[in-house]
């Protein structure tokens, strides 16, 4: 029979091996030499680009992108949220509010670096 010391550490068990799964994939993603030039060429930030330049470049090939998706995903959020209110969650209005906060961050972030 199962007692509460045996949840509790089977729970504590679980954690420890999900962190130790975590810790192997970010050690052998940096081990195979993740770099900035991944990210670089993605974004068609040009090589010559310096200071300043590099970064609003950067941040305008980045953020496009970022938008978009978050444009098409944010009314998404916005009916898990409703839905969520609807059967009495109080979560729900957290949801409706990362996304439309995220939306408006984004498009904040987009005019700045503009």
């Amino acid at each position: 029979m199962l007692s509460m010391t045996h949840f509790v550490r089977f729970t504590a068990l679980r954690r420890a091996a999900a962190l130790s799964g975590a810790l192997g994939i970010l050690v052998s993603a940096i081990g195979q030499g993740l770099s900035a030039a991944i990210v670089r060429r993605a974004a068609n930030i040009p090589e010559t680009a310096e200071g300043l330049e590099g970064f609003v470049n950067a941040a305008n090939a980045l953020i496009s992108p970022a938008l978009v998706a978050m444009a098409a995903i944010a009314p998404l959020g916005c009916l898990v949220g409703a839905g969520a209110l609807m059967f009495g969650s109080r979560r729900g209005m957290v949801v409706i509010g990362a996304s439309l906060g995220t939306l408006i961050f984004l498009g904040s972030v987009k005019g700045i670096v503009a």
